[in-house]
Formats: structure tokens, C-alpha cells, sequence
């Protein structure tokens, strides 16, 4: 006789949670909205990949990072292209701007102090770019121990449908 009345009871409250969902201005979706994982999509790696450079990571690993807000994304392409479209939060450092001397310091300075194991993730426009590549393996040389190339870049970014943050006017 309990057990009738306890299922009674779980089975009202699980219609009552229903149906106060389905009317609810903040309600909670039933089915989630998740972006398909593409077949086979692993890193890009450039022929000109060594041994001894930084991990490239794919597509979901660079969402699953951006997800967990743990870790620095940067865009190492010419400010004009950041502002047409980045990984949203990211920094830029221009690789073919980076100081002749001091560079460390430079480093240093636009990472806000962050400690050398902090996760970072280098990233330019797409596989045609190597930019993040050269930014990456400099990080690295000045002791960043936790680098990442994202070669797939904010191309691959947007074409699997995650969000770009504009902040500025674009030509054609």
C-alpha cells in the first residue's frame, strides 16, 4: 500500500514539474541542443609540423577548452582580421608584429601575468595560415609550457556553426 502511494505521489510531481516547465518563461529544454561531432574531425597538423612543436588540437577539443573558460585563446593574425571575426574572449598578438627585442617581457605583459603553465591555445585564420604555428613555437621558446595550436582556426570555428565575436566593420 506505501509503495502505491509513493509512486502516486512521484508520478503527480513529475506531472505537475511538467507542466509548470512547459509554461515557464526560464523553461528548461527536454532535449538538449548539442552541435554534432564531426566524423573524423582531429587536428589539422601543417607538413611543416616538427616533433618538438606544441600539441595541435582539433575542433572539439578547442570548444571543450573554451567551454571551461580555463584556458587563453589567441589569435596571432593582424588586428584588422581579429576584429572581423574571432573565438570569442580571445587576445590578439599579431605574430608579424611581435617586438625585436624584449620579447619575453612582451609575453608576459599581454597574457596579464599569467603564470607560464597557464593552458594556452594559439589559433590564425585556418590551415592556410601558420601563424599560430610560429606564435606557438615562440611562447614555447620563452617557457609557456602549456601551448596548443588550434590549426583548424576561427574558419573551422565558424564553419561548425560556434559563435564569432565581431568588433569591427569588415570589407569584402
Amino acid at each position: 500500500m506505501v509503495t502505491k502511494q509513493v509512486v502516486t505521489i512521484i508520478v503527480l510531481a513529475a506531472i505537475l514539474g511538467l507542466g509548470i516547465n512547459l509554461f515557464s518563461p526560464h523553461k528548461i529544454s527536454y532535449v538538449g541542443q548539442y552541435r554534432p561531432i564531426i566524423a573524423g574531425s582531429g587536428p589539422i597538423i601543417p607538413p611543416e609540423a616538427v616533433s618538438e612543436d606544441p600539441q595541435f588540437i582539433g575542433v572539439d577539443v578547442a570548444e571543450l577548452a573554451f567551454k571551461q573558460k580555463s584556458t587563453i585563446f589567441i589569435d596571432a593574425r593582424e588586428l584588422e582580421e581579429f576584429e572581423c571575426g574571432t573565438i570569442p574572449g580571445s587576445i590578439n598578438i599579431p605574430f608579424d608584429y611581435l617586438p625585436d627585442d624584449d620579447l619575453g617581457k612582451y609575453f608576459d605583459s599581454a597574457l596579464g601575468g599569467n603564470a607560464k603553465d597557464h593552458p594556452i591555445i594559439t589559433f590564425c585564420s585556418g590551415s592556410e595560415c601558420d601563424l599560430s604555428l610560429h606564435l606557438a613555437r615562440n611562447l614555447q621558446a620563452f617557457g609557456y609550457t602549456k601551448v596548443s595550436i588550434f590549426f583548424g582556426g576561427a574558419r573551422e570555428w565558424e564553419k561548425t556553426g560556434m559563435a564569432m565575436e565581431r568588433r569591427g566593420e569588415c570589407g569584402e
